[in-house]
C-alpha cells in the first residue's frame, strides 16, 4: 500500500464490476466517489466485496449510491462485518446477495492417517 492508502474500488469488466479492497471508510469513498458515479449507468452492476477488512457509512454509501435510479447492485462474496452494517443501517432490502462469505465451500476435512 502505497503512501497511506489503506483502501480502493477497482473498476472492472467495462464498468460493470467494481473490486473493493481494504479500508472503506469516508476518505476512500471521498476519493473515488465521482469515478463510481460514472460507472453506475452500466448494467449489470457487481460489488465484490471479498476483501473489504473494513466498512463505515462513507463505504456503506458507495455501496448504495445506485440505488436511487430503482437498481440493486449484486454483492458478491460479502463479509460478516459488512452484512452487519448492511444490516443494522436497514439497507439489506436495496442490495442483492449473490454470495456471502458464508456461502464459499469448506476446506476439504485433512486426511486421517492411520497410527501404523
Amino acid at each position: 500500500m502505497e503512501d497511506g492508502v489503506t483502501g480502493g474500488v477497482q473498476i472492472e469488466d467495462d464498468a460493470r464490476h467494481w473490486v473493493m479492497w481494504g479500508e472503506i471508510d469516508f476518505s476512500v469513498a471521498h476519493a473515488v466517489k465521482e469515478r463510481l458515479a460514472a460507472t453506475i449507468g452500466h448494467r449489470p452492476w457487481t460489488i465484490d466485496l471479498s476483501r473489504v477488512t473494513f466498512m463505515d457509512s462513507g463505504g456503506l454509501h458507495l455501496v448504495l449510491m445506485g440505488t436511487r435510479t430503482g437498481y440493486r447492485p449484486r454483492l458478491l462474496r460479502t463479509p460478516g462485518h459488512v452484512l452487519q452494517l448492511l444490516e443494522f443501517s436497514g439497507a439489506l432490502d436495496l442490495v442483492e446477495l449473490v454470495e456471502t462469505a458464508t456461502d464459499a465451500p469448506d476446506p476439504e476435512p485433512p486426511l486421517e492417517r492411520s497410527a501404523g
